[in-house]
């Protein structure tokens, strides 16, 4: 999983899907990348994922009530829609692809 961090942000690059079947490996992973790393504010960025299943919410969920400062950027349509209807876009920022 890619990752950057600049200007006290971290960056992780979520890709391809996040489902029941590899929701422990990838949530062990972001987890791995923010013990690594020293960061004020997370940004989810969703360009390259095309699914999203609850366990992803879940993991999102997680990282909201853990870091605080967490938003996602680049979601597509249908990612932005599964947000908007489980209310996540009250509880942080979430920008669509463009």
């Amino acid at each position: 999983m890619k990752h950057s961090l600049g200007n006290e942000t971290l960056t992780i690059y979520l890709e391809g899907e996040v489902n029941s079947a590899n929701a422990v490996d990838v949530e062990k992973e972001i987890g791995q990348i923010i013990s690594q790393n020293s960061f004020k504010s997370l940004v989810l960025d969703l360009e390259d994922l095309t699914y999203l299943s609850s366990a992803g919410i879940r993991i999102v969920i997680c990282l909201k009530q853990d870091y605080g400062d967490v938003s996602m950027v680049k979601a597509s349509e249908e990612i932005y829609s599964i947000f908007y209807m489980v209310g996540l876009h009250k509880m942080m920022k979430i920008d669509k692809q463009s």
